[in-house]
């Protein structure tokens, strides 16, 4: 095995999709090449933005499509200052794999050799919506196992716990603050009610898995005629 829609992105990813970025920023991000898209901050950060919103397990590609466009239309008034766009980290989860905790004796045996089925079949077709290409486990304590998924696809692991919640025995890794530990991060704050859309773009440094020492912060907005500003900076100097 191997590695919706985002309400309010479509007609920006509609009004942004001329907007480019120079080398790879220009390639598309795919829903499910999580592999060949590290080389890309943007296509990273997008991920992570369309995995935040989306209802399913690993975004679709007209969500990334619309996180990308969303992401360069607020990147825009930050070019003069940066080369990149911010590369997204939420929740310290390694770029397409996510943890389960395992106290279900019937799915930890079924898994004792390699990821096989289980017979329950909602622990089954979470696998499968998974996209999964790599699979290991080990024991934690007498009773539990620790499983390790490695995703071709950007997989939430809220949703993921969301798909599972009604089986016993089960618990997905799962952190609760976007950009926690992470060097750097993109947010979107949300559309108000003239519908323009806010982002937040930020950078961290020093010790970034204690939350990171040092960090700056950009704010844009994007209007709806397709307009981008910066409202706001904040933050340690930039190193």
């Amino acid at each position: 095995m191997r590695r919706v829609m985002w309400v309010g992105l479509g007609a920006v990813a509609a009004a942004f999709a001329a907007c480019g970025e120079p080398g790879d920023e220009e390639l598309p991000c795919g829903a499910r090449e999580i592999v060949r898209d590290q080389r890309s901050s943007l296509c990273l950060s997008a991920h992570e933005l369309a995995k935040r919103a989306t209802a399913a397990i690993i975004p679709t590609q007209p969500e990334v499509d619309a996180a990308a466009a969303v992401i360069r239309a607020g990147f825009a008034p930050l070019r003069a200052r940066l080369d990149d766009v911010p590369t997204a980290a939420s929740w310290h989860q390694e770029r397409g794999r996510v943890t389960w905790i395992i106290e279900a004796p019937a799915i930890a045996a079924a898994w004792s050799a390699g990821l096989a089925p289980t017979g329950d079949p909602t622990v089954d077709a979470v696998v499968a919506a998974m996209d999964v290409w790599d699979f290991w486990m080990g024991t934690l304590a007498p009773d539990a196992h620790v499983a390790t998924f490695g995703s071709r696809g950007a997989v939430s692991a809220d949703n993921v716990a969301a798909a599972l919640a009604g089986v016993p025995g089960i618990e997905v890794e799962r952190f609760p603050c976007e950009g926690a530990g992470s060097s750097s991060d993109v947010i979107d704050l949300g559309v108000d009610a003239t519908g323009t859309r806010t982002l937040e773009f930020w950078i961290g440094w020093g010790d970034c898995l204690s939350g990171c020492i040092q960090s700056h912060h950009w704010r844009t907005t994007i209007a709806p005629d397709g307009t981008s500003a910066l409202i706001a900076e904040w933050g340690a100097p930039l190193p």
